[in-house]
């Protein structure tokens, strides 16, 4: 998926920890390196997404295949996940109370309002789907689970940061700005109006900050009991619905799907 954009690898800090296992978290690196529906992958590309040595990844890919996490198409010289993959989230999601109560109830705001809706939690700079709801009506993006989009510029990444406690939504936001280079004052300008207007209507917004032709609204969701935080966010292609409309019609109808998520999980 060619929108899809995953932070390259980094273990400057956390080499330096005598616990990290540095083989280990190359060899996850490479299970992250793939995206949905783009099919195999060569070695050569999952270098340049990991940032790590062509040969290091050539060593981790044949590991990988002898463990039965990835399959080798030999006539491609390319490599895909197998189901066995599978089992490395499906626990998560099976676990996930916020996931399990949240999705009956965005199924039916997707039915009701024609708009897709999605459910993210953070990995490093991106909003990880974990669960998604498709509308009937069109859209210019259509991402499935397991898709990544990036905290800074989109309703769901900044919502996640409005419903992060001070401290760590401060050491978030000093990595965007590592990353961001000379984007990092737009985008903290952009994160900084997100979050005065999810203190004043609940919601977060990215009207084309991420993908021009894309508009949504976001909101943090928590589990108080177990201290989990996602977020869920409503978004269409902007010819179908103006930033007025999402902010007076959809912000309000998720901020109330996600109180009530909260309400469900606080009764557990």
């Amino acid at each position: 998926m060619k929108n899809q954009k995953i932070e390259p690898f980094q273990l400057d800090n956390v080499e330096k920890d005598r616990h990290f296992v540095t083989a280990l978290a190359r060899g996850l690196e490479v299970l992250r390196a793939f995206r949905p529906g783009e099919g195999a992958v060569g070695n050569t590309e999952i270098a340049t997404r990991t940032g790590l040595p062509k040969s290091t990844v050539s060593r981790l890919t044949s590991t990988l295949v002898q463990l039965g996490y990835l399959i080798h198409r030999e006539d491609e010289a390319r490599y895909e996940p197998s189901p066995a993959v599978l089992t490395l989230g499906y626990t998560f999601l099976a676990n996930s109370r916020l996931r399990l109560l949240a999705a009956p109830a965005m199924r039916e705001m997707a039915r009701n309002t024609g708009y897709s809706l999605a459910m993210g939690a953070r990995h490093k700079l991106n909003m990880l789907y974990v669960e998604a709801a498709r509308g009937t009506k069109a859209s210019t993006l259509v991402l499935e689970v397991g898709s990544y989009i990036p905290i800074a510029k989109t309703s769901m990444g900044r919502a996640f940061l409005a419903g992060m406690v001070d401290v760590e939504r401060d050491f978030v936001m000093d990595s965007i700005k590592h990353h961001s280079g000379t984007e990092w004052p737009e985008i903290k300008k952009g994160i900084e109006e997100s979050i005065i207007h999810y203190e004043e209507k609940g919601f977060c917004v990215s009207f084309g900050d991420w993908q021009r032709a894309t508009n949504a609204v976001g909101v943090p969701i928590r589990d108080q009991a177990k201290g989990d935080l996602m977020a869920i966010n409503c978004g269409c292609s902007a010819y179908l619905a103006t930033p007025e409309e999402l902010i007076e019609e959809m912000g309000p109808q998720l901020v109330s799907l996600a109180r009530g998520v909260e309400i469900m999980c606080g009764q557990g």
